[in-house]
């Protein structure tokens, strides 16, 4: 598929499906405006997120990476009335600002932000699992230690889903440690015996497991 095509079908699915209503476009300017990194997924990726949350029937959710809360906006919607997401965040700055755009969307109740390094919080959350679901889009290096510690701390039938697969493609050339490290986490998604998965060619892939024991 050129370019040109899967840019006309990105537009069309964000379009149809996935229009950001104003707590969203508000998260998106907020984050450019406060000199955030602007890496949130597009909107037809955030919206795969929120259905795969729906699917899932997802009640408690954690998220490692929330950046400026837009995808965690999608997952908190996606949330039955007594649903919880418990977003991590190494920036203070971006928790800091996630927090104010969760109260913006009339989420605050249901998110909660911890501030912190996903491999220093994690541990401290398997205390209350098992976990519906994990979202990872944090730290490529640590991929692999969040993977295992959702194999630990996940319901069966509960879904580990991890932006960036395709690492903007440097899974098939890699030359850093972040490249070889999205190709080992891939690499163990695929061949987990606790996991049925696969990647989703939405925006740079997404990867998608299902605990099966």
């Amino acid at each position: 598929m050129s370019q040109n095509e899967s840019e006309r079908r990105n537009a069309y699915v964000n379009e149809l499906f996935a229009r950001e209503d104003a707590a969203l476009r508000y998260t998106r300017q907020q984050t450019a405006a406060r000199g955030i990194p602007q890496i949130s997924l597009e909107p037809n990726e955030a919206k795969l997120l929120q259905l795969l949350v729906r699917l899932s029937g997802a009640r408690r959710v954690i998220e490692v990476g929330a950046l400026a809360g837009y995808s965690g906006i999608r997952i908190a919607r996606a949330l039955p009335a007594d649903g919880q997401l418990i977003t991590i965040e190494v920036n203070s700055l971006h928790a800091e600002v996630a927090r104010e755009h969760f109260a913006y969307a009339g989420l605050a109740e249901k998110v909660t932000v911890l501030h912190g390094a996903g491999t220093d919080v994690l541990p401290k959350l398997a205390a209350d699992a098992p976990y519906d679901l994990m979202f990872i889009d944090a730290d490529k290096g640590n991929y692999h230690n969040y993977l295992e510690w959702a194999a630990d701390n996940l319901r069966v039938g509960g879904a580990v889903v991890a932006d960036n697969a395709f690492w903007q493609g440097n899974i098939f050339n890699p030359q850093t440690e972040e490249d070889h490290a999205m190709v080992a986490f891939n690499r163990r998604l695929a061949a987990h015996p606790q996991f049925d998965s696969t990647i989703i060619e939405v925006g740079d892939g997404i990867a998608l497991g299902v605990k099966v024991n």
